[in-house]
């Protein structure tokens, strides 16, 4: 049984609507829909699998625990392992479509091109023709695009379309490789994607968060007690290991918030841009506080192997794994005053290798942000508003855009990160 499947089962024995799981999953009704339609599905190690496994379960709970939290994570990923893996022909004339829509492509010219009629081409972007050889025709575009998108300003362009940095194809094998799977794979609605971000923080007002959630993180008045040196293993070694390090962690969160203190973070970027974004969400709070300062590796320090690094000021939490094997992963916390030296060396030696995620310059730092804006080419600068945000506009430059919230507070992102980057501009200029 598929995924879609197999989560439409569970809904129909709990007796429950999309829209239902949609709120008691917080994934919008449009992320569940693509999931009960097949044309997407999420990986059984997201955050957005767990959101669908706990709400799923938390649902059986109130009605008399039909499943147990296993049976629903256990029978949904074996379900994962069932789809397809080859791609629809569907979502390639979806793709197609995009594709020339955003590039700016005529049937006519595209058909000359390629050695084949307008209207050949015009039905096969409505479906209603279909190449004898899928593939073939694929590599044709492919190599049509590659051959004539090569400037800076097409390849900025098609790198907007791939939601990737221009570095990911800046050869012709990676350029080939990169475009081929784009048109192959199922794709979510980007525009709608980036657009409930950007809505969500139109909407954020940061005081709203002061008095209600960041009033319930409670700060300890007796020292926390942790062995000196523990290791863990495996998934639930990872989980525990988050555990004992969190209960340090939070504390310093929300000690370092309430005193006005600064923290570094590194944010792993190498997930879909839904992820991506789900993400990014989630630390939107504290990001309005501008006492985060958000990074990223530009490059993946290992094909083979994950790692996982933490630091406080009285603890570290130090994990590695084989990629895609969480199983055989292990994990190292420790209090030990010997040992802390060595990886607050190692945190400050992977933030010199990182880039700016983006820079936030809150209320107090608006000096600063505009002396930013004139150390730039403003000649290279592009002002945009969007109807549907009343409390932002936004300033788009060829290295970075601006996002500058108006009130609640005045505060300015300035984002850099290429993938992040290129999925606002794309919704903001079409």
């Amino acid at each position: 049984m598929k995924f879609s499947e197999e989560l439409d089962r569970f809904m129909k024995e709990l007796d429950i609507t999309a829209n239902d799981l949609s709120r008691q999953s917080e994934l919008s009704p449009d992320v569940i829909s693509r999931y009960l339609n097949d044309k997407r599905s999420p990986k059984a190690d997201s955050e957005y699998f767990d959101k669908l496994v706990n709400a799923l379960y938390e649902i059986s709970r109130q009605k008399e625990n039909v499943y147990s939290i296993d049976e629903i994570r256990d029978s949904l990923a074996k379900s994962l392992i069932n789809n397809k893996t080859d791609y629809n022909y569907s979502d390639f004339v979806d793709n197609f479509n995009i594709l020339q829509k955003k590039l700016n492509l005529s049937n006519a010219n595209l058909g000359k091109a390629l050695g084949y009629d307008s209207s050949y081409i015009s039905r096969i972007k409505t479906g209603s023709r279909k190449p004898t050889d899928i593939d073939a025709f694929i590599d044709e575009i492919v190599n049509y695009i590659v051959g004539s998108y090569h400037s800076n300003e097409k390849i900025e362009a098609v790198a907007r379309l791939l939601e990737v940095g221009s570095e990911d194809i800046n050869t012709e094998e990676k350029y080939k490789n990169k475009l081929k799977t784009w048109l192959k794979t199922k794709h979510s609605n980007y525009d709608e994607l980036i657009q409930n971000f950007l809505i969500r923080l139109d909407d954020f007002k940061l005081s709203d968060f002061m008095n209600e959630d960041f009033s319930k993180v409670k700060t300890h008045t007796t020292p926390i007690v942790l062995s000196k040196g523990k290791t863990y293993y495996g998934v639930k070694g990872r989980k525990a290991s988050e555990e004992d390090f969190k209960k340090r962690y939070v504390l310093a969160v929300s000690m370092l918030l309430k005193k006005g203190l600064r923290m570094n973070i590194v944010h792993n970027i190498d997930r879909p841009l839904e992820e991506m974004i789900l993400g990014l969400e989630n630390w939107l709070p504290m990001y309005m506080t501008g006492s985060i300062s958000p990074y990223y590796f530009p490059t993946q320090p290992s094909n083979l192997f994950c790692t996982s690094h933490m630091t406080s000021g009285s603890v570290a939490l130090s994990g590695e794994c084989m990629k895609n094997n969480q199983e055989k992963a292990k994990f190292y916390v420790t209090t030990r005053k010997e040992e802390l030296p060595y990886y607050k060396a190692k945190s400050r030696y992977m933030l010199k290798k990182a880039k700016p995620l983006m820079k936030i310059y809150t209320a107090d730092e608006n000096d600063k942000f505009e002396e930013f804006l004139r150390s730039e080419d403003s000649d290279k600068m592009q002002m945009v508003s969007s109807s549907n945000l009343k409390n932002m506009d936004f300033i788009i430059s060829k290295k970075w855009i601006a996002l500058n919230k108006k009130i609640s507070p005045n505060i300015h992102f300035v984002v850099y990160n290429e993938k992040l980057n290129n999925a606002i501009k794309a919704y903001l200029l079409g």
